[in-house]
């Protein structure tokens, strides 16, 4: 192999970085515009049997994150930091509606969700327990970076919480379990202290 091509020589570690560089520009959202989820043409079906789209948020701040119903795992955790994210709204007096999108839509009915609701303890109604398509779950966790698989029989999600702003654009993501709750109530920027 000439010199020129070995990969420790000055030519070759330009080049790759070069192509680093360009994959990175091409590929990453630094220079797109922010998305926003009331574009999405889908229709959800809430646990009550209506029919609704998520630019019905259209102009309202929401928290919205993905799960299914007979999850027994990292859905008990991402169900237990909505709670705390509601608390803390509470705390502070600040209206916002919850969105959790089904990961299972051939098993997450309106039935399903409601006894979901009940288990979880959760009455109120700015929380919304949606099913949609399976090609309106897959992109709407592909917009979020919500990575899904099975394991044998198991269902597998990562966990993720994001505030979507008024124009439907994530404004602030929560993958950390146990963060504070507040801080996704609070304005980009600004931290809970």
């Amino acid at each position: 192999m000439p010199a020129s091509r070995k990969a420790g020589t000055p030519l070759f570690r330009r080049i790759a970085a070069f192509l680093l560089a360009a994959a990175s520009l091409l590929s990453g959202t630094a220079n797109c515009a922010p998305f926003s989820f009331h574009t999405l043409p889908y229709p959800f079906t809430d646990d009550q049997g209506k029919t609704l789209h998520l630019s019905d948020w259209r102009s309202r701040p929401l928290i919205l994150t993905m799960e299914y119903s007979e999850c027994r795992f990292m859905c008990s955790v991402t169900f237990t930091q909505l709670k705390d994210i509601q608390a803390a709204a509470d705390e502070k007096k600040i209206a916002i509606d919850f969105v959790v999108i089904s990961l299972d839509p051939k098993n997450d009915t309106p039935a399903a969700w409601r006894e979901y609701r009940v288990r979880r303890g959760v009455e109120r109604d700015n929380w919304h327990l949606l099913t949609g398509s399976e090609a309106a779950m897959a992109e709407v966790a592909a917009r979020l970076g919500i990575r899904y698989w099975y394991m044998g029989e198991h269902l597998l999600h990562d966990f993720k919480v994001v505030r979507l702003n008024a124009a439907g654009e994530i404004e602030k993501s929560l993958t950390v379990y146990g963060k504070d709750p507040a801080w996704l109530l609070l304005p980009a920027g600004q931290s809970a202290d």
